[in-house]
C-alpha cells in the first residue's frame, strides 16, 4: 500500500494536526487523537514519540496505526473528504463535527461537507477491513462506548460473538499495542481492564496495580519486564529477548477502501490540481 492509499485509509481516522503538542502544555486541555482526530483530554490519551514530537491517541488502535505508520502521521497531510485531495494540514480549513476535527482544502468543500455530512462520512468494518461510506453501513453496534459501523448483519454478529478479535490493547507495563485476543493476560482493576503482552508484565503488574495503573498512559514505560530481568525470562534460554519485545500491531485499518463520491471530486474548488486518489 503506497503512501497516497495509505492517507485515505487514514481518512477514516483522519489524520490531525491538532493531536501534536508539546508535552508540557495543560493535563485537562481537549486535544484531536494524532490519528483519527477524536477530541479527548490529555488524561483519556494514549501517547507515543516521534522524532522528538509528542503524539496522542484516543484508543490503542490509533496507536497501533501510529507505531506503523509513523511518518505518515508526522507528513503534515491529510484528505479532504468531500473532494480527496492532499491537503496540508497547517493550511487546511477545519471544522469539528460530533466531536471529530475534519480538515478541508477550501471552504467551499467544508460547507458542502456541513451540508450533508452523511453524504462524505466514511467507516471501517473491522470485520471485512473495509473502508465504505457510512450511509451504506446500515448494521451498528455500540462496544465500550465506541459506536462500530458494518456492511452485513454477519460482520455485525461476528463482532459481538467476539470483539476481543478486533480490539486493540495496550500492555501497562512494556507499551506495545496487539489485539486482546493475542494478550498474554489480563486484569480488572478500579473497574478497568488491563491487558499485558506477556506473563512477567502481567505479574510486574500485580505487584502494585496502583503504580502501574496511574503509569498506564505515560509515554515513558518501563518495557517488557523480560528486557531488564533475563532471570525470569521463561524465553532466556532460547533468545536475547522476549518475544513480545519488539512485538507491533498492524494497523487495524490497513485495507484499501474508496469513496463512491468521484463526481464531487471534479467540482472541488481545488480545480485543475489532481487528485492523489
Amino acid at each position: 500500500m503506497n503512501t497516497k492509499q495509505v492517507l485515505l485509509v487514514a481518512l477514516v481516522l483522519c489524520v490531525f494536526s491538532a493531536g501534536i503538542v508539546s508535552a508540557d502544555d495543560t493535563k485537562d486541555e481537549k486535544i484531536a487523537c494524532s490519528v483519527c482526530g477524536y477530541l479527548i483530554t490529555k488524561t483519556e490519551a494514549s501517547v507515543g514519540e516521534h522524532d522528538g514530537k509528542t503524539y496522542y491517541f484516543c484508543e490503542p488502535g490509533c496507536k497501533a496505526f501510529f507505531l506503523k505508520n509513523p511518518e505518515i502521521v508526522a507528513s503534515g497531510k491529510t484528505v479532504d473528504p468531500v473532494c480527496g485531495m492532499l491537503v496540508d494540514r497547517e493550511k487546511a480549513i477545519q471544522t469539528v463535527h460530533k466531536n471529530w476535527t475534519i480538515d478541508f482544502c477550501s471552504e467551499m468543500c467544508r460547507e458542502k461537507y456541513l451540508s450533508e455530512p452523511e453524504k462524505y462520512e466514511l467507516n471501517y468494518d473491522v470485520v471485512a477491513q473495509e473502508v465504505k461510506p457510512v450511509r451504506e453501513m446500515k448494521h451498528k453496534t455500540e462496544f465500550e462506548g465506541r459506536p462500530y459501523h458494518f456492511i452485513s448483519e454477519k460482520n455485525k454478529k461476528e463482532f459481538v460473538r467476539n470483539p476481543d478479535a478486533y480490539v486493540y490493547a495496550e500492555c501497562p507495563i512494556g507499551g506495545e499495542v496487539f489485539l486482546r485476543k493475542d494478550a498474554a493476560g489480563s486484569m480488572t482493576y478500579k473497574g478497568k481492564t488491563y491487558y499485558f503482552g506477556c506473563k512477567g508484565c502481567e505479574a510486574k503488574f500485580k505487584s502494585d496495580p496502583g503504580k502501574y495503573a496511574a503509569a498506564a498512559r505515560s509515554t515513558k514505560h518501563e518495557g517488557c519486564i523480560h528486557k531488564t530481568e533475563k532471570t525470569s525470562c521463561p524465553h532466556a534460554n532460547k533468545q536475547k529477548e522476549c518475544p513480545h519485545a519488539k512485538k507491533k500491531s498492524g494497523c487495524p485499518h490497513s485495507k484499501e477502501g474508496k469513496s463512491s463520491e468521484e463526481t464531487e471530486k471534479k467540482n472541488c474548488e481545488g480545480k485543475g490540481k489532481t487528485c492523489p486518489l
